[in-house]
């Protein structure tokens, strides 16, 4: 070999080599970033330090643990077992929790045990958060033992933030919307849903209350146009604590659905279900698997159109992109045997069509969903502007005032200023999920700022609609 060319492949070696040492990092450094929370930067030298002791109780452990945070609970099990079978006390706690998430209720409940009877004899006791999830485990046994039978005709995949616009619902059915029809000056949650009826005389929205936890919110459309003074839909929609939000009201007017991440819930969010009494809302009920899961559930909505009824779940776990599915709601609720086979299987919808009647054509139903068209869905469309007594404006043609199209402008340009910020907020957000820990102020500033450009931005649709009434 050419020498000139061999000193060049040395040195070029050598640098490789000194920035593989600039970036590592000593196995010490590697357990104080585990202990401060971080569980991806120190992965690589528990990994090294493993293939050199594979049967170290501790570097199993930590590998395991650092595996089941970045959301590969499959490849951590493997590790944790080996910690568990030497004692780590730890280990059984995480095993526990991917044995729930796998809907393994008998595995994590015999582990939690394990987990509780090390602590006993270490004389330490159980975390809040542990003791929370051991509520979590015992609903979810019982709910295990009633998974309703339904029929999914459809499953979407769709961008996170983008969910609401897969929804096709009929006029009858009322309507799914963002904050912009909002009355000036309502506070709302996040993410911000506001349903409202066909006649589009009354909503529902969620919003922080004193305690900073979302409550059901509701309004009234007056008789001349304005809207009353938000109140609390029904204190007893909150009684287990947590946060409600995406609410969805049947059109009989009694029937609601929403949900709530509280002391109910399986998961995160999980979707509930009350109906109307002579006093206000009923103790809301849980409404169980399948449509309820260890990961958040909401935004259930029912066509009674189309025959049809709508969920969203992230328990497939798509990264920015969360599954919608379809179904077809029965009247009288039919649960699965608790001995059926596949139970598990049939809770998680592991295969939506398996759940599909033999011979049974449901393609009908699907069309009938594909002829709804949303007016925010046509080509044409210069906008969509919701105006007081039903009256939709999707053209500058639709404005009689000239003042009322330079406050559409304001509105309109508003409008993108919000969604830039809320493209830039789920940007920094990812990144913040993906480790990088330094941009938590900065998601904390915009989030304060969306905050306001929020409540300007409510400011200029009542700007558009009192200047088209004079």
């Amino acid at each position: 070999m050419n020498t000139k060319v061999l000193r060049n492949i040395v040195a070029i070696a050598i640098l490789l080599s000194l920035s593989f040492s600039a970036d590592a990092i000593t196995l010490e450094e590697a357990k104080k970033l585990y202990r401060d929370g971080d569980f991806e930067t120190p992965l690589p030298e528990f990994k090294a330090a493993l293939a050199k002791r594979p049967k170290d109780a501790s570097l199993n452990q930590w590998v395991g643990v650092c595996l089941y945070q970045q959301g590969q609970p499959d490849e951590a099990i493997k590790y944790l077992k080996v910690a568990d079978s030497k004692n780590v006390i730890e280990a059984p706690r995480y095993l526990a929790m991917i044995a729930f998430n796998d809907y393994r209720f008998n595995d994590a409940e015999s582990y939690l045990d394990r987990y509780r009877a090390a602590l006993t004899k270490a004389k330490r006791t159980m975390s809040d958060e542990m003791e929370a999830f051991a509520d979590k485990l015992s609903r979810a046994k019982a709910m295990f033992d009633r998974v309703e039978n339904i029929v999914i005709i459809d499953s979407i995949a769709v961008d996170r933030d983008q969910f609401l616009s897969a929804y096709r619902l009929s006029p009858e059915s009322g309507s799914i919307n963002n904050y912009d029809m909002l009355p000036e000056d309502a506070e709302v949650a996040e993410p911000p849903v506001v349903y409202m009826p066909e006649s589009r005389q009354t909503m529902i929205w969620s919003a922080p209350d004193d305690n900073e936890n979302y409550v059901l919110m509701s309004a009234a459309q007056l008789y001349d146009g304005s809207w009353e003074k938000p109140h609390v839909l029904s204190p007893a929609l909150n009684t287990g604590g947590g946060d409600s939000n995406f609410p969805f009201l049947m059109q009989d007017g009694i029937t609601l659905y929403y949900a709530n991440d509280g002391e109910e819930s399986i998961g995160g969010y999980d979707i509930f279900i009350s109906r109307k009494g002579d006093n206000g809302f009923l103790q809301p009920q849980n409404l169980g698997m399948p449509y309820n899961s260890p990961y958040d559930d909401y935004m259930l909505a029912i066509d009674e159109t189309t025959g049809t009824g709508w969920w969203a779940t992230d328990r497939n776990q798509l990264g920015d992109s969360i599954t919608i599915y379809v179904f077809i709601p029965s009247e009288l609720r039919k649960n699965y045997p608790v001995d059926a086979d596949g139970l598990a299987s049939k809770a998680k919808i592991t295969d939506y069509k398996s759940t599909w009647e033999e011979d049974k054509d449901y393609s009908s139903i699907l069309a009938a969903i594909e002829e709804i068209k949303s007016p925010k869905m046509n080509k044409g469309n210069d906008f969509y502007f919701a105006m007081p007594g039903n009256v939709i404006y999707t053209s500058w043609d639709d404005f009689k005032s000239p003042r009322a199209r330079d406050a559409m402008d304001l509105y309109l340009n508003a409008k993108e200023d919000v969604k830039a910020t809320e493209e830039e907020l789920s940007f920094l957000r990812t990144q913040y999920h993906d480790g990088d820990k330094s941009v938590s102020s900065d998601i904390l500033s915009l989030e304060r700022k969306m905050e306001e450009m929020r409540r300007n931005l409510r400011k200029l649709a009542n700007d558009v609609v009192l200047a088209e009434r004079r």
